[in-house]
């Protein structure tokens, strides 16, 4: 008897390029809105005010050609380190104004600084060219103080998009 083993599908198009911004790129929407700022080689940690929401968005420069072809953007890498009382609310990819994918409803929190996993990968179903740069907008949720613990914090170190040909 021969058992079959599905697999998770797996891109048809090998990886083109991988671009990189740094944690320190990142900026909030509404800056009147984070208490504190602290921008260290390793990223930045934003600490945002009581009872607040706020969107943090981190620009690339996406390549319109590379060797004659047009790479495609395929999945983004938020790496992030945030307390439970900070969560990810919703990530959005824009080319330009344009949206082109919402992750929403995700309350993600933890460590997801290091490497790529299930909480900080962000795939697109169909890879999109992009003709206006890339948008990644990441919305924080900062509740009402109750004198709990952890305070409410996020560090962003760094993002990457994968872009395929």
């Amino acid at each position: 008897m021969k058992i079959s083993r599905t697999r998770a599908p797996q891109d048809a198009t090998p990886i083109h390029t991988i671009l990189t911004v740094h944690g320190n790129a990142v900026e909030p929407e509404y800056p009147g809105l984070i208490e504190e700022v602290s921008r260290k080689g390793w990223g930045a940690t934003f600490w945002g005010r009581d009872a607040s929401t706020n969107w943090f968005h981190i620009p690339f420069t996406a390549p319109g050609l590379i060797n004659g072809v047009i790479p495609k953007l395929s999945r983004v890498y938020l790496y992030f380190h945030n307390t439970s009382r900070s969560p990810v609310m919703s990530v959005h990819l824009y080319d330009g104004a344009r949206l082109i994918k919402t992750f929403d409803k995700l309350a993600t929190f933890g460590q997801h600084a290091g490497k790529p996993d299930t909480k900080n990968t962000f795939r697109l179903d169909k890879p999109v060219a992009l003709k206006r740069g890339l948008g990644v907008s990441v919305n924080v949720h900062f509740p009402a103080d109750s004198g709990e613990k952890p305070p409410r914090w996020i560090l962003f170190t760094s993002a990457m998009a994968e872009f395929r040909a």
